[in-house]
């Protein structure tokens, strides 16, 4: 009784085998239609047009804690050191980031990482929500 089981559990799993790859390896599927003739015809899972990836707002970031306390205290120093519109934001991970501005285009946050750079924040670099932006 047990090898009628298994030789029917061999026979579904290698009929469903055959059902599954009844495609050809080179995209081209092949059917018959009711009058005998082979239909050829191309499948194509790929995205003809590429989802664009929007960029943006810009910001530069100075400084990431995972402590408030060291994040408070960072931001007030960077804010009386600076002179400019500096914010910290939590990520969703409970991380602190200590960012300067929004900016539409990278140009123009690039153009503020020169000058925090030149006033001693040399590990400052330019992100966006996405991450940071390597140029």
């Amino acid at each position: 009784m047990k090898n009628v089981y298994y030789t029917i559990l061999f026979l579904t799993a290698f009929s469903i085998s055959i059902v599954m790859t009844s495609c050809c390896a080179d995209n081209e599927c092949a059917e018959e239609d009711i009058y005998g003739k082979t239909i050829v015809r191309q499948t194509d899972t790929l995205y003809n047009k590429v989802p664009k990836f929007e960029r943006g707002p810009y910001s530069v970031q100075i400084g990431a804690f995972a402590n408030k306390s060291y994040a408070d205290a960072f931001l007030r120093d960077a804010k009386s050191e600076l002179r400019m519109d500096v914010s910290m934001k939590q990520t969703s991970d409970g991380l602190y980031r200590i960012l300067i501005g929004e900016y539409k285009t990278v140009t123009e946050a690039e153009e503020v990482l020169q000058s925090v750079r030149k006033k001693g924040f040399n590990d400052s670099f330019t992100r966006d929500s996405y991450g940071p932006i390597n140029k």
